[in-house]
């Protein structure tokens, strides 16, 4: 993730085949309008452990070490990834059939940090809204660059709509990896991988798909 990049790097050690780095637990929202209209998407990101206590010691908070946040802290945390570079996508995709759907940049976002993970929220609307019929509405999480490790780790939630469904799929990994193994025996030793590592993240991209009956 592109926003991450100078913490990512502070983080990084051993070999460059250790990808991914950070590892993330995804909650997704579909949000819908009472005509079964997607307006948009709510995403929160749970990071693990050991990236969450580089950010909270790195931005000085929590100096106590009492695993809490005063509200003043938690102001000072929320954004702290929502800093994107113009273009990044956010490492969330919308898709109907072959149709990539454009989401906005994110907003109304925030953060909390409890059990020792920060979480992290935003929200990302849809251009115009979006029908959800038969043919599903889908969310993939990955980043394409496989240095951050994305997990649905939650049952999605629908807001709004009338008889909808929300189901969690996740890709085949054992193909994944033998696809990852197979871009990685071309390279040859000299090539730097953690600056040239392959595009294999949306293999490993598990998905909310959202269909609907007839309001």
């Amino acid at each position: 993730m592109r926003w991450m990049a100078f913490s990512l790097w502070a983080l990084a050690a051993g070999p460059a085949l250790a990808h991914p780095h950070v590892w993330i637990d995804t909650r997704i929202e579909v949000i819908l309008n009472d005509r079964n209209e997607a307006t948009g998407v709510r995403i929160g990101w749970t990071y693990d452990d050991l990236y969450s206590l580089y950010v909270v010691g790195d931005m000085g908070l929590d100096p106590d070490w009492d695993g809490k946040l005063t509200p003043e802290e938690e102001a000072r945390l929320s954004g702290f990834d929502m800093n994107w570079d113009r273009g990044f996508p956010g490492d969330t995709y919308a898709l109907q059939g072959e149709t990539e759907l454009a989401l906005s940049r994110p907003k109304d976002w925030g953060a909390s940090y409890a059990d020792g993970k920060i979480t992290t929220t935003h929200l990302r609307t849809f251009d115009a809204p979006v029908p959800v019929g038969a043919e599903p509405l889908i969310v993939q999480v990955y980043d394409p660059g496989y240095y951050t490790a994305y997990s649905i780790a939650f049952n999605p939630v629908l807001t709004g709509g009338m008889g909808c469904l929300a189901e969690t799929f996740v890709p085949d990994l054992d193909a994944a990896d033998q696809e990852l193994k197979d871009a990685l025996a071309e390279f040859t030793p000299d090539v730097d991988l953690e600056m040239q590592f392959p595009a294999i993240g949306r293999n490993y991209a598990e998905e909310v798909r959202v269909t609907c009956v007839a309001p």
